[in-house]
């Protein structure tokens, strides 16, 4: 599994746990209506658990909620706890831990592409509800998983060299800058600007007025990080940047949308991973690529810790 499938993979499985967390907030009963049966109807749903909700006149009981909840998600979500009771027995049987610092490289990749390890937790916060701890306790049960998905199974020392000889740039950060970005039609005009800005003017306030650039411009010009090789971006900028210093603002540059004067806000230089962690990765790639997949996993684990539904769960 290479390190672009293991981001995507860890994507759906933070997708899948936001969807199950906001599907809670967002079940719809269907009410009955006419205010004369409103005061009886209220009593009967009273003897049926707390209220939670009203409306109408008519109320939505604790047990009602429960129950909605059970027949859309009940299976989906009944199944994941079982996996995760499954996993952790499995783990505790062959002595198997995540440490915190595993689980920290996990979530480093899943931040790939944001401004800041806050503006990842922040975004997961506000989109699917998701704390710092559902995060890394989600990819704690990854980890353990693939770790017991991979016993037994040996990779030699020559594949992981033919790996790594094979795939070394994979494991090389490029250089990254933080930048922001004033767009403007003009050459003429461009130059104006950034002489205002020589003088003091503000960026962000300039660009919040004058760019043309609609991504860029309410943000008062951020672009955010971007890598030395983003194909996304232009030649020019990428070029232009790479000989800049922080706090640097500099152009114009030719750019598709007329021209543009970037500012450097901050960098990172280039990272190269170790050697030894780098060879760790690989060997638990290639395991991962001889292992059975980890729903297969999940399943044999179910069967193994003997696992038995009771309960009837509602259909949806």
């Amino acid at each position: 599994m290479t390190k672009q499938e293991k981001g995507l993979w860890t994507a759906v499985i933070v997708l899948t746990l936001g969807v199950l967390v906001m599907g809670t907030l967002m079940v719809v009963h269907g009410l009955r209506t006419g205010r004369d049966e409103a005061d009886s109807t209220q009593d009967a749903n009273q003897e049926e658990g707390s209220t939670v909700a009203t409306i109408n006149g008519e109320v939505i009981t604790d047990k009602e909620w429960t129950e909605a909840l059970k027949k859309r998600y009940g299976s989906e979500l009944l199944l994941q706890m079982l996996n995760r009771k499954a996993v952790y027995a499995e783990a505790i049987d062959h002595n198997l831990t995540v440490s915190p610092k595993e689980i920290a490289k996990e979530l480093a990749a899943a931040m790939d592409g944001y401004d800041s390890e806050k503006a990842y937790f922040d975004e997961m916060q506000s989109q699917l509800g998701l704390s710092r701890q559902d995060l890394e306790l989600e990819a704690g049960y990854r980890l353990l998983l693939e770790k017991i998905a991979t016993i037994g199974i040996q990779i030699k020392d020559a594949d992981i060299e033919h790996y790594w000889n094979e795939h070394h740039e994979d494991y090389v950060s490029p250089e990254k800058y933080d930048l922001s970005i004033i767009v403007l039609k003009e050459e003429e005009q461009a130059e104006s600007v950034l002489d205002a800005l020589d003088k003091g003017a503000d960026f962000e306030e300039t660009a919040r007025n004058e760019s043309t650039d609609s991504y860029s411009r309410d943000s008062g010009g951020r672009l955010g990080w971007i890598e030395q090789n983003d194909p996304f971006q232009p030649k020019g900028i990428l070029k232009l940047a790479a000989q800049l210093e922080i706090g640097d603002i500099a152009g114009p540059v030719q750019v598709e949308e007329g021209y543009a004067i970037i500012k450097l806000n901050d960098k990172q230089e280039r990272q190269v991973q170790s050697a030894e962690e780098a060879r760790e990765e690989i060997r638990m790639q290639l395991a991962l690529s001889q292992a059975d997949p980890l729903s297969q996993v999940e399943e044999w684990l179910r069967n193994k810790y003997e696992a038995v539904i009771i309960a009837e769960i509602p259909a949806s």
